[in-house]
């Protein structure tokens, strides 16, 4: 079911275009691979709106949450594994290790769960930072 669903994503240009969500996520991708503190800020500059930018305190402590994700998740796959939820204004993703098959079902600490919020009014912003972690970790807090 999950490859039927990602055949239909991949064969509509519209859905991949237009959603302001997928291209923050494939940012977000490319930064976490790339794994340097200056992709992390260079991230925060680009897709953080001005008032999440102007709550954060400080902003070594922001960057070191992602710098914590990236090293010990290590890098990513480009493509999603499943998509657990996508509104206008949400988009929650499964994506996999580098290198990790998608058969038979990788093991959920394989698995890093991305959560993308928006603002509704302004969707190329974040209306907050990533949510994100091992799905073993949601597994466990459910």
């Amino acid at each position: 079911m999950k490859i039927v669903v990602w055949l239909f994503l991949l064969m509509n240009p519209i859905w991949q275009q237009t959603d302001s969500k997928n291209q923050i996520l494939k940012d977000w991708i490319a930064t976490q691979n790339q794994g340097s503190d200056k992709a992390i800020n260079t991230f925060i500059d680009r897709w953080f709106s001005e008032e999440l930018k102007a709550g954060i305190t400080d902003r070594s402590k922001h960057v070191a949450f992602y710098r914590q994700i990236i090293d010990e998740f290590g890098e990513i796959q480009e493509t999603v594994y499943e998509v657990m939820e996508s509104t206008p204004t949400k988009l929650k993703v499964q994506l996999l290790k580098k290198n990790t098959p998608f058969l038979p079902e990788p093991s959920p600490e394989n698995i890093l769960v991305v959560e993308i919020d928006v603002q509704k009014n302004h969707p190329n912003r974040l209306a907050r930072g990533l949510g994100m972690g091992a799905l073993i970790c949601y597994i466990k807090r459910d």
